[in-house]
C-alpha cells in the first residue's frame, strides 16, 4: 500500500480535550472526534476534573512505527493511539496553534515560522473563562511561551527537558492545578543536529516517553480525589536531509503524520 495521510487533523484536538474536561467550546473551534472523547469518557466514568498534556515536539508517527518499543513508558498509562496529520506548515507554531484554537492556519493566523502572540480564542482562555487553574511547563524559548503568552495562567521555563519533568512533578504534587500543558524539544534538537533515527534522536525520544511515565505515576497518587485525562501528542514529525541531519516543514509523510495517546487516571 502506497504511503498515506493519516485522516484527522490537529485541531480536534482542543475540542477532544474540553469534551473530556465537560467544557463547551465556541462554535469557531472544530468538534471533538465524537467516539474518542466518548470512549475517554466512558472510562473515566465521566469527565476528568484534571488534565496533563504532554507535547514531545517532532516526533513522528514513522518513529511510533519503526521503534514501537520505545514508547512502552506511553503505553503503560495510555488506552488508546489516534493517527492525526499535521499542519502545512509542518512546523511547531502552525501545529500547535491549530492544536490550543482548534482552527486551521489560516484562521489562527500562524501559517509559517513565526511565533506572535495569538489574539483569538484559544482552549486557555476557555478554560480561564471556567475559573481553571492553568500552568504551562516549557523549555526556553518554546513556542509556547512565545503564542500562548499574556494570559492569566502560569508560566514555568526551565532550561531542558529533565527540568521540565521535574517542575511538572512539582506542579503535579501541589495538586492546585487543572490542566498543565508540557513542551519539550531534545528529540527535535536531536533529530536536527544527527538525524531523526540517529542514536541521539532516539534516546531523546526514550527520554521523553519516560518524562511522561514519571509524570503519570504522579498523577496517580490522587486517584482518589481527582480524574485525570493524560495525552501524549507530538505536533509534528521530522524527515532525514542529506549530510546526516533532519528537517520538517514539508508535506512529506514523515513531516505530516503523526500519533497521539491517550489514557485516564
Amino acid at each position: 500500500m502506497a504511503d498515506h495521510y493519516n485522516l484527522y487533523s490537529l485541531k480536534h484536538f482542543a475540542g477532544i480535550v474540553a469534551d473530556c474536561i465537560g467544557l463547551e467550546l465556541p462554535e469557531s473551534y472544530a468538534p471533538s472526534i465524537g467516539w474518542v472523547s466518548a470512549l475517554l469518557k466512558e472510562r473515566l466514568g465521566g469527565c476528568a476534573d484534571r488534565a496533563i498534556l504532554y507535547h514531545a515536539d517532532a516526533v513522528g508517527h514513522h518513529i511510533w512505527q519503526k521503534y514501537t518499543g520505545l514508547f512502552a513508558p506511553v503505553y503503560q498509562h495510555t488506552t488508546m493511539s489516534v493517527p492525526f496529520l499535521s499542519t502545512v506548515e509542518s512546523v511547531t507554531p502552525v501545529a500547535h496553534a491549530t492544536m490550543y484554537t482548534g482552527l486551521e492556519p489560516e484562521g489562527h493566523g500562524i501559517q509559517t515560522y513565526i511565533r506572535p502572540q495569538l489574539e483569538c480564542d484559544t482552549l486557555y482562555d476557555v478554560l480561564i473563562r471556567e475559573g481553571k487553574k492553568v500552568a504551562i511547563v516549557a523549555q526556553a524559548d518554546s513556542t509556547f511561551l512565545h503564542i500562548f503568552k499574556g494570559r492569566a495562567l502560569d508560566y514555568f521555563e526551565c532550561a531542558n527537558a529533565v527540568e521540565v519533568q521535574e517542575k511538572s512533578l512539582e506542579l503535579i504534587e501541589s495538586d492546585k492545578y487543572d490542566v498543565i500543558s508540557i513542551h519539550t524539544f531534545d528529540y527535535d534538537n536531536a533529530a536536527h543536529a544527527f538525524g531523526p533515527e540517529s542514536k541521539q534522536a532516539l534516546n531523546a525520544v526514550s527520554l521523553e516517553a519516560e518524562g511522561f511515565h514519571r509524570l503519570a505515576e504522579a498523577a496517580g497518587k490522587f486517584r482518589d480525589q481527582h480524574k485525570y485525562l493524560l495525552t501524549y501528542s507530538p505536533d509534528h514529525g521530522q524527515h532525514p536531509v542529506p549530510g546526516g541531519t533532519g528537517a520538517h516543514g514539508s508535506k512529506m509523510i514523515e513531516d505530516m503524520n503523526i500519533v497521539h495517546f491517550f489514557g485516564t487516571i
